[in-house]
């Protein structure tokens, strides 16, 4: 189990090919909604993460190749938010192919392996915002999702769909490092939490340097 999350944490900061658009000196290709195609098994993955709730903020990872995992907060009416890591137990999108046709199958008959850990509401809400606004800034309205064969990273913030390739500098690979350090947090001991958040809090400190000087 721990050597599956540490494996899920390093493909989080994983080089990827070089992405389209350009954002400040930084390149993203990050569009609003789902790619082309890739919808009903996006949202297949996410049903199977969080069902009927509807996080603030989540992050799904549907690879190339592996099984799917997503990261979710969940708010709370008062006190500490949920954060929830999930990780399909069998690849969802499983191709089949019977004799001379070939099809797709969507495996959500299945438990994921999931883990739910308090998170503190401030920084909970600091993340969404942050998220807000870098998003916003990479793929702003009217930018569709790009065309993609391979990996999808898909952001949902505020109810706004973001999806695209893996950032890989700039303010989406600071993202990355933050999702990365949630789910050490979600898997690690709890004495061990508060220095998580404390490294997510100086990631969004840097984070919001950046968005600020791509701003100006």
């Amino acid at each position: 189990m721990r050597a599956r999350l540490l494996i899920a944490v390093a493909a989080l900061v994983a080089a990827a090919p070089a992405p389209a658009f350009a954002w400040g000196s930084c390149s993203v290709n990050l569009g609003r909604g789902w790619p082309p195609a890739v919808g009903n098994y996006g949202g297949a993955v996410e049903q199977l993460f969080d069902g009927q709730t509807t996080p603030a903020l989540s992050l799904v990872t549907l690879p190339a190749r592996g099984v799917e995992s997503g990261l979710s907060l969940l708010p709370a009416d008062s006190g500490d938010w949920t954060l929830r890591y999930s990780r399909a137990e069998e690849r969802v999108y499983n191709r089949v192919e019977t004799g001379q046709r070939s099809g797709v199958e969507l495996r959500t008959a299945q438990t994921p392996e999931t883990f739910e850990i308090p998170i503190p509401a401030p920084l909970a809400k600091r993340l969404l915002n942050s998220w807000n606004t870098a998003l916003g800034q990479m793929a702003p309205d009217g930018r569709e999702a790009p065309v993609l064969d391979g990996e999808v990273l898909s952001f949902v913030v505020n109810g706004v769909r973001y999806s695209g390739m893996r950032p890989t500098c700039g303010a989406g690979e600071l993202m990355l490092q933050q999702a990365a350090l949630l789910i050490e947090a979600s898997e690690g001991k709890e004495k061990k939490r508060e220095k998580r958040w404390n490294e997510i809090e100086s990631s969004l400190d840097e984070l919001q340097q950046t968005l600020a000087g791509s701003a100006g």
